[in-house]
């Protein structure tokens, strides 16, 4: 048997303690950048203006299912196609245990730039939790918890005013881990 990894999102107003969103984990199957912070609705309802960023995205890895161990997480927001974004857009990302409410304002904390492809290998290293949530104090680099979860991976599209109207390319979100 293998792990089963689904992608999830945390959204709304930071809460609780740890902090996490008031909707906490819901599961995605893409990633739209867009000017409300939802899972819902459509970005093309939410688009973002030239000079302005997205709402930052908190996403994570879930694993559940039959494994002995992950290990060895490496993430990057942009692996393919290579290549770099249209003129006027930045797409940034960062490797965190804290949730903070989204924002459209930059992003902080020293983002990496995903702007142009970055190949998993070079990805930022990414640890794990041992009850299935992100936010967990000590993640390791090694886990056998079963649920176990990725650290938040925060990302962000950040735009000029010289950045064109309309859909940007679609871009492939990686997440890499060992698994036995």
């Amino acid at each position: 048997m293998a792990a089963t990894y689904v992608w999830k999102e945390d959204n709304g107003t930071q809460t609780g303690s740890p902090l996490r969103g008031t909707t906490a984990g819901t599961t995605i199957t893409t990633c739209n950048w867009k000017n409300t912070d939802d899972t819902a609705t459509a970005y093309s309802s939410s688009p973002i203006t030239a000079g302005n960023n997205s709402y930052s995205k908190y996403i994570y890895g879930h694993f559940s299912g039959t494994y002995n161990q992950l290990s060895a997480g490496l993430f990057s927001a942009h692996t393919a196609p290579s290549g770099a974004l249209a003129t006027g857009l930045t797409l940034v990302g960062k490797v965190s245990s804290t949730y903070a409410t989204p924002a459209t304002s930059a992003l902080g904390g020293s983002p990496t730039d995903f702007t142009t492809a970055v190949a998993i290998g070079s990805g930022l290293t990414v640890l794990f939790s041992d009850d299935g949530n992100p936010f967990t104090a000590n993640p390791d680099a090694t886990q056998t918890a079963n649920p176990s979860a990725t650290q938040y991976l925060i990302t962000q599209l950040q735009t000029t005013a010289s950045a064109a109207a309309g859909d940007m390319a679609t871009v492939t979100m990686t997440l890499q881990y060992n698994e036995n």
